[in-house]
């Protein structure tokens, strides 16, 4: 009779959680990353002159349709950098899951291009404009020559 109770409870789970309506369930699009993320950067260069532990923070705008903008200030290898704050711009594209990747460059023609990975976490309901809103952005530099990770929070 025990079993009985149990396996009627379980089954009455499954169907709640198999009732909730399709519009509440996750799925991202570039409209899921929208806003301005403060980024804390660490990691290493791993070759060339500018060789050596790199750490800094960024301010990155995303557009919801795929561009962005952002300003950094980066300390390689304990050198302050010769530029206070250095823009630059770029595209970045949202899986359904969630992941992404973006690309950027720095227009000063110094630097090379970089492009990074990214997971979108700590969600809440879905917010004004559609979709969910995210409030960290975990990403990993996948540039060869690079070994940098940085974790973004939503200013929103």
């Amino acid at each position: 009779m025990k079993l009985l109770r149990h396996l009627a409870a379980v089954l009455l789970v499954l169907a709640a959680v198999s009732a909730v309506p399709a519009h509440a369930q996750l799925a991202c699009s570039n409209s899921s990353l929208v806003g301005f993320y403060s980024i804390k950067i660490t990691g290493a260069i791993l070759a060339g002159p500018e060789a050596g532990p790199a750490n800094g923070v960024n301010l990155t705008h995303f557009d919801g349709s795929g561009d962005l903008t952002s300003v950094d200030h980066v300390i390689l290898h304990g050198a302050v950098p010769p530029v206070s704050w250095r823009a630059a711009v770029g595209t970045y594209s949202v899986n359904s899951d969630c992941t992404g990747q973006a690309t950027f460059t720095y227009p000063d023609g110094q630097s090379p291009g970089l492009s990074y990975f990214f997971v979108l976490t700590n969600y809440s309901q879905p917010y004004l404009y559609g979709g969910w809103r995210f409030a960290q952005i975990d990403i990993v530099v996948s540039t060869a020559g690079f070994n940098i990770t940085a974790e973004g929070r939503s200013l929103q």
